[in-house]
C-alpha cells in the first residue's frame, strides 16, 4: 500500500479544515465583547469540536480497517518512530480537546447560561482549571500540527520523496 485510503485522506483534510475553523471561533470567543456576541458563537464552536471528535474516532476505526502505508523505504528507524509518535499524539490531542471542551461546558455553568440566554449566569471561564487545560491542549495541537507540516514539507521539497502523495485525495498509480 502506497497511499492512505480515500476515506482516510478525506477525513484527514476535513479534520484540518474543521480544526482551523474551531481555532478561529475559539479566538473570536476570547475576543468577543458582550454576552450576545459570545452566545452567537458558542453553538458553532461546540459543533465543530463534536465533529472533530467524531471524525477522529471514525478515522481511527478506518485506519485499523483500511491499513496504512508502510514506513518510507530508506527512512531512518528513529525518524519513522518519531513520525508514528507524532501521529498518535495528534489523535490523542484531537480526542482530548473536544472532551475537555465538553467537560468545560458541563461543569462551569456555561451550558446553562447559553441555554437560558441569560448573561447573569455566564461564568468567568478564566477562573476554571478546565479552561486552562483546554487552552493548553490547543497550544500543544498547534505546535504538533506545525511540526507535522514542517516534516511533510521537508520530505516533499528537501528529501524529494513525494510523501504528500500518501495522504493526497487524488489517487496515484505506481
Amino acid at each position: 500500500m502506497k497511499q492512505y485510503s480515500k476515506r482516510i485522506a478525506a477525513i484527514h483534510w476535513l479534520t484540518l479544515i474543521l480544526f482551523i475553523a474551531a481555532l478561529y471561533l475559539g479566538h473570536e470567543l476570547d475576543e468577543a465583547e458582550g454576552f450576545t456576541a459570545k452566545v452567537a458563537l458558542y453553538p458553532y464552536h461546540f459543533l465543530l469540536g463534536d465533529l472533530i471528535l467524531i471524525l477522529t474516532l471514525i478515522r481511527t476505526y478506518f485506519m485499523r480497517k483500511d491499513g496504512k502505508p508502510a514506513p518510507l523505504e530508506g527512512g531512518k528507524p528513529i525518524a519513522n518512530k518519531v513520525a508514528t509518535g507524532l501521529q498518535h499524539l495528534l489523535y490523542v490531542l484531537l480526542i482530548a480537546l473536544p472532551v475537555s471542551g465538553m467537560i468545560m461546558i458541563n461543569t462551569t455553568g456555561l451550558m446553562e447560561a447559553v441555554k437560558a440566554n441569560d448573561p447573569s449566569k455566564m461564568p468567568d471561564l478564566e477562573k476554571f482549571m478546565v479552561h486552562e487545560v483546554h487552552a493548553a491542549i490547543v497550544a500543544i495541537i498547534v505546535l504538533t500540527i506545525a511540526l507535522h507540516v514542517a516534516a511533510a514539507l521537508f520530505h516533499q521539497f528537501i528529501l524529494k520523496d513525494n510523501i504528500i502523495r500518501r495522504i493526497a485525495l487524488k489517487r496515484f498509480e505506481d
